[in-house]
């Protein structure tokens, strides 16, 4: 019985027990979807390219040579160990057995296919990862100390840096969890993010790398974590969700490491952020305050994506604006589920989705107003 279960939803995608409705797939808007995802990721890559080199710099300052590199601040010397062990390959790939092995003893099906999954989502990495770093051969931080560096390909050791290979199978492997365990997703996200930090702190990748490794990994892990027959889905799904964090990470490092810009276009910035996010909290204010009302799930998205908008204006960067709007045009476009309506209802599920969404607007509030220009380098 469960090695049918396990079969069925692998090969199928649909549980024994009944299944999830399908999203209905657009082919014109799937391809505009996707044309935007690839624009976004490859402005946030542009935007994060800047903070390579001041990274790698700001590392360099906080290290002392020693027989072997030591980092001077605590956390970060933690921080790289422990990433750096957690995201190694074989380190993975013995969680996946263990999972497996764990499934097997006490007969839990979903876990089972989650185990096999990520063990798929491993191959993936494995075989796009090492192509991708032969032919790109790009420099690692160690051999960089100014701003040029040839690419091409390369078999040399420590021309292999991007993408970060940890990153790419930590993302991987915590996109199949979050997507087979949605309660435990964060967590696993979480961990994942942990890691790439940690290849920077140990000097092993610029920050570009590992952005592109999460990326890589995340769509490795859409692809892994559904039919291998819905692989146009799954890679426009993992470019969707990849686009949005590379966004988000260039916003932050950008309201992070910048000033606020005073002149003319900062304050015309400043306008059209509190006009979206105005517009975005007006939409939902049947959803809020008028008991029995409903909001469609079109009005539902425009709300989330003014409000988005309007805090990547707050940035005063033409480049995070330009990434996040081309993130909010893909999900706009992105052929989803019948969206139907968000109803007014005592659900402690409704009131925790609210509080959360309420809450990220006013944490990332405090970063824009409070926290600009805080990080030590530029």
């Amino acid at each position: 019985m469960t090695s049918h279960w396990v079969v069925e939803t692998l090969v199928t995608g649909h549980h024994p027990a009944g299944s999830l409705p399908q999203p209905s797939r657009n082919i014109g808007a799937s391809l505009v979807a996707l044309l935007c995802c690839c624009v976004a990721l490859s402005i946030s890559l542009i935007g994060i390219a800047q903070f390579d080199l001041p990274a790698v710099r700001y590392v360099r300052s906080v290290t002392i040579h020693l027989p072997w590199d030591q980092l001077t601040v605590p956390w970060m010397a933690f921080t790289s160990n422990a990433g750096n062990w957690i995201g190694e390959g074989w380190h993975l790939a013995e969680f996946s057995i263990v999972l497996l092995a764990l499934a097997w003893a006490f007969k839990i099906p979903t876990l089972t296919v989650a185990a096999i999954q990520t063990l798929l989502a491993h191959g993936l990495v494995a075989a796009v990862g090492n192509a991708l770093k032969h032919l790109i051969g790009r420099p690692r931080p160690k051999f960089v100390h100014s701003g040029d560096w040839q690419i091409s390909p390369s078999l040399i050791s420590g021309l292999d840096s991007f993408p970060s290979g940890h990153s790419m199978a930590s993302f991987a492997v915590a996109t199949v969890l979050a997507k087979r365990f949605p309660s435990v997703g964060p967590i696993c996200l979480g961990v994942a993010a942990f890691v790439a930090l940690s290849r920077i702190l140990r000097g092993s990748h610029f920050p570009t790398d590992v952005v592109g490794g999460a990326v890589l990994g995340t769509v490795c892990g859409f692809i892994a974590s559904a039919p291998l027959k819905q692989w146009r889905v799954s890679l426009l799904d993992g470019l969707r969700y990849a686009a949005i964090g590379a966004s988000a990470l260039l916003a932050l490092l950008w309201a992070l490491s910048r000033h606020r810009d005073d002149g003319v276009m900062g304050a015309l910035f400043l306008a059209l952020a509190v006009v979206a996010i105005i517009g975005g909290l007006w939409l939902r204010r049947s959803y809020w305050f008028d008991t029995g009302k409903s909001i469609h799930g079109g009005q539902a998205k425009a709300s989330v994506l003014l409000i988005a908008y309007g805090l990547a204006a707050m940035t005063t960067s033409p480049l995070v604006l330009a990434s996040v709007g081309f993130v909010c045009l893909a999900a706009w476009f992105a052929p989803v589920a019948s969206s139907g309506e968000l109803r007014q209802g005592s659900s402690g599920w409704s009131i925790a989705r609210e509080s959360v969404m309420l809450g990220s607007l006013v944490l990332a509030l405090l970063i824009l107003v409070n926290a600009r220009g805080v990080l030590p380098f530029r």
